[in-house]
């Protein structure tokens, strides 16, 4: 068997993993043990949840091998593909210039079993779409089946173009795609027509609409489109997932919609930033009887606050595990209502972020027994200090995340101190702690330093962090040096933009081994790098190639730009 027909029958199955084990036994057997080796790691990690102590060295392992190997593994996929990721041993997803590919009928993009892509705008100095793009696009079908690897995309991302073309949408080139994502797009005045239309609309399991910048415009076309009709272009897609965030010209009729036959299959709903009223929460109680959402994001709606009690005992929310309820405000009976709902024994993901939450409000949820498998909490833009800092730390269920955001919190060196010291953070994996700096609005008071940097590094129960934000804090190079060399972490990520770093932190970045595990760093709005101080760093032997570099905001010298992009190729960005 070729290695052709190996990757035939990938294509053929992207879901199962057996034939690409299968073809990793041939790498093995063929003379390529590190390109096996590398399948088998991404596929196991792919089936290990975020706590799995296991985790820690096959990502190790992953990044080792990716590190070596990629550019002969890219087999020549083609330059103007700005964007790509590997999943289950191979590329899976792309982002490109629809107009590049056009133009490149036959690239080695066909190499890969590319099941996920994403159009990006063709100049990045506009997100206008070149009115000569969507002449060339109405060219009979011919001209896409000619590109053999769209055609097993399982995933189109249309989100970053400007006013996609309906008829592209609704091309019988795309018959394969299962998820379609058409944010920001201004289609409105066709949006059930373009449903209706849709090739393969029996397969379509995810669809994202809304998003736009001006709704009141749309509602000045004349144009309106009753539930009912949505609902009946909908139907016959068995959806799993509707992200309708800033849809507002249909989500007065929430009822409608959520008792239509389609929705009996939903999963995952998004109707953030909508204008919806606080009695919606009975379209959930009056939803299709066999709708049983995992997943809810009522973000900046009245269903995150004021009708939060009712929506969460609703019979279609029983087997709720994510909530997202951003902007739900500091009412502590918002808490008391989270703390004493079914969905709180069961919770895997909370966002509340932008709620003005103080530890007062907070202290219910902090003290109620909480679910046993609290994977992800999201507090970020709150008021809780380190008195809500305290009251996490010693909830009965904080020990089980993985995922933590407590950005913006008015934090400070004794935060850092008590989240460290508490020891109740063996499972963490990422930590935002940005913006928690008043003095970056000339006021005085709480921030974070390299003390209290120095507290969280020097931590052995916190071992398993891989990725920090300490951006917009008052840390400077000392902390950097104690966050990038403490004895007991192995950082992949670190968030240091808009500190005012000086050029000694280019030293300590670009002199130690750590660096060469970063898959991303981000340096953005640091103006004391500018020119040539960042020469050292992309000259270090420790910079990955892997690694996502942001220096936006800084004025770097021409040679300096060139190096990097040497380097790091559409990784860096500036």
């Amino acid at each position: 068997m070729s290695a052709d027909a190996f990757l035939r029958a990938i294509r053929a199955a992207p879901d199962d993993d057996l034939p690409r084990l299968v073809f990793a036994d041939y790498l093995d057997e063929t003379g390529d043990p590190a390109r096996a080796e590398f399948i088998r790691v991404q596929c196991e990690l792919a089936q290990l949840p975020d706590h799995d102590p296991r985790r820690r060295d096959l990502e190790d392992r992953e990044h080792d091998l990716l590190s070596e190997h990629e550019p002969g593994w890219l087999n020549g996929l083609p330059g103007y593909v700005q964007e790509w990721d590997w999943r289950h041993g191979f590329v899976h997803e792309v982002s490109a210039s629809l107009l590049q590919i056009l133009d490149n009928p036959n690239d080695s993009i066909a190499g890969h079993p590319v099941s996920s892509f994403r159009a990006v705008p063709h100049s990045a100095d506009s997100l206008d779409v070149d009115a000569v793009f969507w002449d060339r696009i109405r060219i009979r079908d011919s001209d896409w089946t000619n590109h053999t690897w769209l055609h097993g995309l399982s995933r189109f991302d249309l989100s970053a173009w400007n006013g996609v073309n309906s008829d592209f949408v609704t091309n019988e080139s795309f018959v394969g795609v299962k998820e379609w994502n058409l944010r920001d797009q201004l289609m409105a005045i066709d949006l059930p027509g373009v449903f209706d239309r849709m090739p393969g609309r029996s397969g379509i399991r995810s669809m994202s609409f809304g998003g736009w910048y001006h709704p009141s415009e749309l509602h000045g076309t004349g144009q309106s489109w009753p539930p009912r009709v949505l609902a009946e272009s909908l139907a016959g897609m068995p959806l799993e997932t509707l992200l309708a965030s800033g849809a507002n010209f249909y989500i007065p009729g929430l009822d409608t919609l959520l008792a239509a036959p389609f929705a009996g299959t939903l999963k995952h709903l998004d109707i953030s930033d909508n204008p919806i009223a606080p009695d919606a929460y009975r379209a959930f109680e009056q939803a299709h009887r066999t709708m049983r959402l995992d997943r809810l994001d009522v973000s900046g709606t009245p269903l995150a606050g004021i009708a939060l009690e009712p929506l969460l005992h609703a019979r279609s929310l029983e087997s709720l595990t994510k909530l997202e309820m951003n902007g739900c405000g500091s009412a502590r009976r918002n808490m008391e209502v989270l703390a004493g709902s079914p969905f709180w024994a069961q919770a895997g993901h909370v966002r509340a972020h932008s709620g003005t939450i103080p530890a007062s409000t907070f202290e219910p949820l902090a003290h109620s027994q909480g679910p046993p498998a609290l994977r992800l909490l999201d507090l970020a833009d709150n008021y809780l200090r380190t008195a809500g800092v305290r009251l996490l730390c010693e909830s009965p269920w904080a020990g089980s995340l993985t995922w933590l955001a407590l950005s913006a919190n008015y934090l400070d060196d004794e935060s850092c101190a008590v989240l460290a010291r508490s020891g109740r953070f063996t499972h963490l994996r990422t930590l935002h702690l940005a913006h928690n700096n008043v003095r970056l609005d000339r006021g005085e008071g709480e921030q974070i330093t390299d003390a209290g940097a120095a507290e969280l590094a020097n931590e052995p129960s916190l071992a398993n962090l891989r990725l920090l934000s300490l951006s917009n804090t008052g840390i400077t190079h000392r902390g950097v040096n104690a966050v990038l060399n403490g004895l007991y972490w192995r950082l992949f990520g670190l968030g240091l933009a808009g500190n005012d770093l000086s050029p000694e932190v280019v030293r300590i970045l670009a002199g130690s081994p750590r660096l060469a595990r970063f898959v991303w760093l981000d340096l953005a709005d640091n103006p004391r790098l500018r020119g040539r101080a960042l020469l050292p760093l992309a000259e270090s032997p420790y910079l990955s190639r892997l690694c996502e570099l942001d220096c936006g905001g800084i004025d770097l010298a021409d040679d300096v730009r060139a190096a990097f992009r040497e380097r790091l190729g559409p990784r860096f960005s500036h």
